[in-house]
C-alpha cells in the first residue's frame, strides 16, 4: 500500500533537507510509479502460485518448441517461410506475454531441441500442422490446470491461436 505524505511532512522535509534534495527525492519516488496495474504481491496460497508458475513454464517451453520447429522448417524449406512468418510472429508474442507475466524460477532456455523436418515440403508442413494442433491441446490442458484467472485466460487465448494456426495451415 502506498502511504501519502501530508503537507506538513513535506514542509518539514523541505526545511531540513533543502528544496533541491526534496525535489530529487520526490523525483526518485515518482520514478518508481508506473502504469503497471499488476499487483506486486499475487493473491492466493503459495501452493497455487507455485502450480501456476509450473503451468506457465510448461507453456513457455511449448512455445519454444514450436518456434524451433518453425525455424527448422523454414531452414529446410525456404519456400514455406512466407506462409509460416505470421504464425511465427504470433508464437513470439505468446512467448513474450508468458515471460512478462512474472519470473520463471525454473529457468528457461532460449532455444528448444532441434526438430526433425521431413525432406518433403508437404510432409514438413503437415508436421507443423500436427505440432500446432498438439500445442493447442496442451495449452487447453494447461488452462484447466491454472488456478489464476489471468493465466487461465492467457492460456485459453494461446490455445485458440494455436488451434487456429493448425486450421489455417491445413486449409491452404
Amino acid at each position: 500500500m502506498i502511504e501519502t505524505v501530508d503537507a506538513p511532512r513535506r514542509r518539514l522535509l523541505a526545511t531540513f533537507l533543502g528544496a533541491p534534495v526534496a525535489v530529487a527525492l520526490a523525483g526518485t519516488a515518482l520514478a518508481g510509479c508506473s502504469a503497471d496495474t499488476r499487483p506486486k504481491a499475487a493473491p492466493g496460497s503459495r501452493e497455487a502460485l507455485d502450480a501456476d508458475v509450473k503451468v506457465r513454464w510448461n507453456a513457455v517451453h511449448g512455445e519454444q518448441v514450436l518456434l524451433a520447429l518453425h525455424a527448422a522448417t523454414v531452414a529446410a524449406h525456404p519456400g514455406l517461410a512466407e506462409r509460416l512468418a505470421p504464425l511465427t510472429a504470433h508464437h513470439d508474442e505468446h512467448l513474450a506475454a508468458l515471460r512478462e507475466d512474472g519470473p520463471l524460477p525454473f529457468g528457461t532456455r532460449d532455444t528448444a531441441p532441434g526438430a526433425d523436418v521431413p525432406a518433403d515440403p508437404a510432409a514438413a508442413l503437415a508436421a507443423v500442422v500436427e505440432a500446432e494442433r498438439a500445442a493447442g491441446e496442451a495449452r487447453v490442458t494447461d488452462c484447466l490446470a491454472a488456478t489464476g484467472p489471468r493465466l487461465a485466460a492467457m492460456l485459453a487465448a494461446i490455445a485458440a491461436a494455436e488451434a487456429g494456426h493448425g486450421v489455417v495451415l491445413a486449409a491452404a
